[in-house]
């Protein structure tokens, strides 16, 4: 009998020894869980700022680390990885996050947190901008668990991945998914707003337009409601809803109580005069945001607006230069300033060589200053209509110059290149090759031909180039400095055609930045050459047999290019909306 009550004391006290360790492995567990929760609100509170909880999250990977040490075998060791995943993730130790997460999949492919793990898997990587791996590892979580709580949340991952990517269309497309297949409705306000803001970026207004509209019709808070607000207003001044804007930005100055949240909203109305055409409305309105707020970045914004109303509405170059010239000085590290610098040192060089036109100056003078001038309106205004016009009365004043071939070359090149017309960019390369044989600009004219699918064009325009260039030039009898140049002769009917309407410059080919100008010369050359770029890569191989091909037109160089002022106007003057990256939200995947 001894021994019997022995045993069982000992079974007893066995079984509570287990039991005790049980309660205190689940007790450390879940103090771990209520600390993350914890960590997390604080980390929203912040606006996602993961560095406000790193305490916290530093205190759940130590209790969980110390439960997986201590107790392997327990049935709870892989929630425990998974806290301490989740929490390494939020202290930023992507590696060591990622392979907590691996080794819930490689040791417990059955637990309940192996798909969770998948989607923190993609997630880390994303963290990384490691976009191939995510991109996969998502996509495959997608496919692999349909059914997942976790769904929409990995749709709304895989649109910021591709986002990242620059595929906007498949962006999008997530985005969509989620706006109209969730029923959680903070997750499909955040992807209306994700799409609205694309399309925002992309300058599809009326798209971005419509999804601050669908947002606004939900609750949300008052500061929330009020960015989208002067978002949609913004986006009604570009579509011409005049009056709606102008509205929006009225009821919203009621409704803010301290001066400093005006400025955005006194920009929006000066932008709601200039969509009314009302100019002077909206200069005394900027001349006003500058007067009240100088040296800000509202300033800065404002200088930049007129000189673009200055330029574009009251055709005032010397207005809309000084305007320019003040952005930088009233904030320099505004996102406008590089721009606004680019322009007022543009417009300079072109007043210059304006006011220089009517000097005692050589013909070959004369022709350089339209040729920079069409090439400033071109390069560095993006004035595609202006520079044709420059380069035509280049082509047609001084034909017998060095700067007519190169003007008529340019021409062609905007037409194939910015217009996308084929058809008469052939017919312009075909016309320089007959009217400017002897010419570098006639072989890459020629060249430019074959590039276009027109080999036996190129052939015999090469052919006739060749026999041109193997006769003696003819005896020029005019002296360079002449006031009158003799006309060409022509031997073909193919003539430069005349000035084409404005094309849509949205998808120009910007050339090169220039380098500053020269003041030491009358006409010094401040933006490249249109024939002088780098040798076009896509080009057919020059024909051995010839004369060296002259260099192509201007590279694309549109990664040179300073901001675009309408793409960066939001980020820099309105607030911009909160981080809603997928796993960024409260409790994401837990």
């Amino acid at each position: 009998m001894k021994t019997g009550y022995r045993r069982a004391g000992l079974v007893a006290v066995v079984v509570a020894a287990a039991l005790a360790a049980s309660c205190a492995y689940f007790n450390t567990l879940y103090n771990a869980r209520r600390i993350y929760g914890e960590a997390e609100e604080q980390r929203i509170r912040a606006d996602g700022d993961e560095r406000a909880a790193r305490d916290k999250y530093e205190q759940v990977v130590t209790k969980c680390a110390s439960l997986v040490a201590n107790y392997p075998d327990s049935r709870w060791v892989d929630d425990a990885l998974f806290l301490m995943g989740q929490a390494l993730i939020r202290q930023g130790d992507l590696n060591k996050g990622i392979r907590k997460f691996q080794e819930i999949q490689a040791n417990y492919p059955g637990s309940n947190y192996a798909p969770r793990s998948s989607y923190w898997l993609a997630y880390a990587y994303y963290r990384k901008r490691d976009y191939s791996q995510a991109t996969s590892l998502v996509e495959r979580f997608l496919e692999e668990h349909p059914k997942s709580d976790l769904r929409y949340d990995a749709m709304f991952l895989a649109g910021d991945i591709y986002l990242a990517t620059e595929n906007v269309e498949a962006a999008l497309s997530y985005y969509a998914r989620v706006a109209e297949e969730s029923n959680d409705r903070d997750r499909v306000q955040e992807a209306v707003v994700k799409s609205a803001e694309l399309y925002y970026s992309r300058g599809e207004w009326e798209e971005a337009a419509a999804g601050y509209e669908k947002v606004l019709r939900g609750g949300m808070s008052p500061e929330r409601r009020r960015e989208i607000s002067i978002l949609l207003g913004d986006c009604y001044t570009r579509i011409g809803r005049c009056d709606e804007a102008m509205a929006i930005f009225d009821r919203l100055l009621v409704e803010v109580a301290t001066t400093r949240d005006q400025p955005p909203l006194i920009l929006g109305r000066a932008a709601s005069f200039v969509c009314m055409d009302s100019l002077e409305s909206a200069r005394e309105t900027y001349e006003d945001i500058a007067k009240r707020f100088p040296k800000s970045t509202y300033s800065a914004e404002a200088f930049y607006r007129l000189g673009v109303i200055f330029e574009e509405k009251m055709d005032s170059l010397s207005l809309a230069q000084e305007a320019f010239s003040k952005v930088s000085v009233e904030y320099a590290n505004s996102d406008f300033a590089p721009f606004a610098l680019q322009k007022a040192t543009s417009l300079k060089r072109l007043i210059e060589l304006e006011e220089s036109r009517g000097g005692e100056t050589t013909v070959e003078q004369r022709a350089e200053r339209r040729f920079l001038a069409a090439e400033i309106q071109l390069t560095r205004l993006e004035k595609v209509k202006e520079a044709i016009v420059d380069y035509q009365a280049v082509v047609d004043s001084f034909p017998g110059s060095s700067f007519a071939p190169r003007s008529a070359f340019a021409i062609a090149w905007i037409h194939e290149k910015k217009m996308k017309d084929v058809a008469e960019a052939a017919r312009l390369y075909r016309g320089i090759a007959r009217r400017f044989p002897r010419s570098p600009q006639a072989r890459g004219a020629v060249d430019r031909l074959g590039d276009l699918g027109m080999a036996s064009l190129r052939d015999s325009l090469a052919a006739f180039v060749d026999s041109v260039a193997a006769t003696a030039p003819p005896v020029d009898t005019t002296a360079v400095d002449s006031a009158v140049v003799a006309p060409p002769v022509v031997a073909d009917t193919a003539t430069i055609a005349p000035p084409p309407a404005a094309p849509d410059t949205s998808t120009a080919v910007v050339p090169p930045t220039p380098a500053a100008p020269d003041t030491t010369r009358i006409a010094p050359i401040v933006v490249p050459d249109s024939t002088a770029a780098a040798p076009d890569t896509s080009a057919a191989p020059p024909d051995t047999a010839r004369a060296a091909a002259p260099p192509p037109p201007p590279a694309d160089t549109t990664a040179a290019r300073p901001p675009d002022p309408d793409a960066i106007r939001r980020a820099t003057t309105y607030p911009s909306a909160p981080d809603t990256s997928a796993a960024g939200r409260k409790g994401e995947g837990s």
